[in-house]
């Protein structure tokens, strides 16, 4: 269920005030403010809650710059041109960049994983208004179980370094990079492993070219598939790849689809083909007929099921981008210089934080149960009514029975099949 910005703009309303959301800041984000010469050049009032509340205004409640003038003036928050506050908003850069980077060291460490740090990523674009506006790739990595973003850039869309990759991250030791197929690749998973993280993807044939644990023969691909013939068997076979003179090992998980969706998966194939005028490959069928992952984790410590429920909680980062678009806004990009666009995507992405933050205070929704965990937070806020505001603002309610987990995965829960 997706909640509209009134809606939020009313729940923020009715459970805190302009205190409570500055609470839920860095401690010293007024100095950041300082720092950052946020506040240079103010004629007037050089408050820094009443510069980041108006600011929050143009990015939480979506007004326009003249709404917003107008209702920071009758809020006695400020009196200012919209053209004024446009320039404001391009000086406010920096400073919404430092909140946001000082909310993503504040994220506490998650539950041991096994010693692993789940890390799940993706991207999304977003863009400038007008015919030629520029598109912005946003890279964006999700903590489990804490969910709270532990990390983000900014780039453009296209160009050099814009791509969506592991090496857009920075890793440290343990981090365990679940990602789809947009970063399955032999350069990233080597940023990865050579700082001492590990990955968990969805394999990526056009991409990386597997080999046998020796790292010289090739490792047949279509043999070891066609072993698996019932829906949800699933197997593992050890292999590596080359990449700068060098082998790194890892591991290559399996586990067939239902036949409905082999059926719909080469439908797709098929249809994207006939599109593009071109003839399909036999390996290429084969392979969409199940969920492959490439992993690094040792199996001693993650057996083949665990790597693939590991896999199976990709879908949160999902329902993240959902919220993004659905309670931030992040859908359209209403500014036309590349300094006011990033200072609005740097907005936008506070106020994400703010709500992830909010909600986290209120107790962590778990993916595989109904309850949403200690309410104690809530109950000071008042009770169960708050509770259900802020389980459709966190939009994670979800149906997953453990008993389904071999059929789900199966049908392609998993990820695209394209």
């Amino acid at each position: 269920m997706d909640i509209h910005i009134d809606q939020f703009t009313t729940l923020l309303e009715q459970i805190t005030g302009w205190d409570e959301v500055a609470s839920l800041l860095p401690r010293d984000w007024r100095e950041i403010a300082v720092a950052t010469n946020a506040l240079k050049g103010l004629r007037q009032d050089k408050s820094p809650d009443n510069l980041l509340h108006t600011l929050l205004l143009h990015f939480a409640c979506s007004m326009s710059l003249r709404e917003t003038v107008v209702t920071a003036k009758l809020s006695n928050l400020g009196d200012f041109s919209d053209v004024a506050l446009l320039k404001r908003i391009r000086k406010c850069e920096d400073f919404l960049k430092a909140l946001c980077q000082r909310m993503f060291g504040e994220v506490r460490l998650n539950a041991d994983l096994q010693n692993c740090h789940v890390r799940l990523l993706d991207g999304t674009t977003v863009k400038e208004p007008g015919q030629f506006g520029t598109l912005w790739r946003l890279h964006y990595s999700f903590s489990l179980p804490d969910m709270a973003c532990d990390g983000f850039k900014l780039t453009q869309a296209s160009g050099k370094g814009s791509a969506e990759g592991l090496w857009q991250y920075e890793v440290k030791p343990n981090d365990l990079m679940v990602g789809d197929r947009a970063f399955c690749n032999a350069r990233g998973i080597d940023h990865v492993v050579s700082h001492g993280g590990h990955v968990c993807v969805r394999w990526n044939s056009a991409a990386l070219n597997l080999l046998e644990r020796d790292g010289k023969t090739p490792f047949e691909v279509a043999d070891f598939l066609k072993k698996l013939q019932i829906p949800g068997a699933c197997a593992e076979h050890d292999v590596s790849f080359a990449v700068d003179n060098k082998i790194i090992q890892c591991r290559f998980c399996a586990v067939r689809k239902n036949d409905a969706s082999i059926a719909l998966a080469h439908k797709r194939l098929k249809a994207a083909a006939s599109k593009r005028q071109a003839k399909l490959k036999e390996l290429t069928l084969l392979v969409n007929e199940y969920v492959i992952i490439i992993t690094t984790l040792p199996r001693d410590a993650f057996p083949l099921k665990s790597v693939l429920e590991i896999y199976r909680l990709r879908w949160q980062v999902e329902l993240v981008f959902k919220r993004f678009k659905s309670i931030a806004g992040l859908g359209a990009l209403p500014k036309y210089t590349e300094s006011s666009a990033r200072a609005w995507l740097y907005g936008k992405m506070l106020v994400a934080l703010i709500v992830e933050k909010l909600c986290a205070q209120l107790g962590a929704f778990s993916p595989w149960r109904h309850a949403i965990g200690e309410t104690r937070g809530a109950e000071e806020k008042g009770g169960a009514e708050l509770v259900d505001r802020i389980q459709i603002l966190a939009a994670h309610s979800c149906q997953m029975d453990n008993a389904l987990f071999w059929d789900e995965l199966a049908e392609g829960e998993m990820g695209d099949d394209q």
